[in-house]
């Protein structure tokens, strides 16, 4: 039996409208019937990778592209349990053609005990080259791919958990704090491909390029389309 399945077996839940549901995504229409797939389905093509780092940094989905760590812990999360990461921290995942996609989705939850200083910044998830996400000062943060986004009303505050999500679609990047659109963007074109590197959880890439994130992350995934903002909307708990 698949490692997911193990970890997975019992995560079908009921839910209500925009309600965040932990480890799940909802159905898509009311009246149609509420279970709930679960949040890293192996079956998903769209899913690149999910990491819930429970005591690991497995990935849950069919390409397991497992993260080497070192110097990280696991503690009580958004969900579950999540990654404590630091400054000599690193999670790293080897190159595969699965992270080469046109569109993607980032999001997390992250947690942080202070900020990144003045021209500095923390990162969520960084491929070189290709796409990055990272936590900037002031509590900003940045969507980078085939155009780059600063949000510049700093929505991330210090001892508090996030959702944030970077989302590319085409010529059209939008950036989201808590479910709200912070940033937008057009040109560029799809995102480059080709990398060597692989990836960087809660870092800059390529390996050992710095830039750790300081503290919490949880419920880290990517995958290869756009979420909506309806769709991250609710994935962050934050309907109206």
């Amino acid at each position: 039996m698949r490692r997911w399945a193990v970890r997975h077996a019992a995560v079908l839940l009921a839910v209500g409208a925009c309600q965040f549901v932990p480890g799940a995504l909802r159905g898509d229409a009311a009246g149609e019937d509420s279970t709930v797939a679960p949040y890293c389905d192996p079956n998903d093509p769209a899913l690149i990778a999910c990491y819930q780092f429970e005591g690991n940094a497995l990935d849950a989905s069919n390409h397991d592209l497992d993260a080497a760590t070192m110097n990280v812990s696991y503690v009580t999360g958004k969900v579950g349990m999540a990654m404590q990461v630091g400054a000599t921290s690193a999670a790293d995942v080897a190159e595969n053609s699965a992270l080469d996609p046109a569109n993607i989705t980032i999001e997390a939850w992250i947690k942080v005990p202070a900020l990144p200083s003045a021209g500095s910044r923390m990162g969520i998830l960084d491929n070189n080259g290709q796409y990055g996400f990272f936590l900037l000062e002031a509590g900003n943060l940045r969507c980078a791919g085939s155009n780059t986004l600063d949000q510049t009303s700093g929505s991330i505050t210090v001892d508090v958990w996030h959702h944030v999500a970077c989302v590319h679609n085409g010529n059209t990047s939008t950036l989201y704090a808590d479910g709200v659109v912070v940033d937008t963007g057009s040109g560029g074109g799809n995102l480059a491909t080709g990398g060597t590197t692989g990836i960087s959880l809660a870092a800059d890439n390529p390996p050992g390029a710095g830039d750790q994130l300081i503290g919490l992350i949880d419920e880290l995934r990517i995958l290869n389309v756009a979420r909506t903002t309806t769709e991250i909307c609710e994935d962050a708990g934050a309907c109206p």
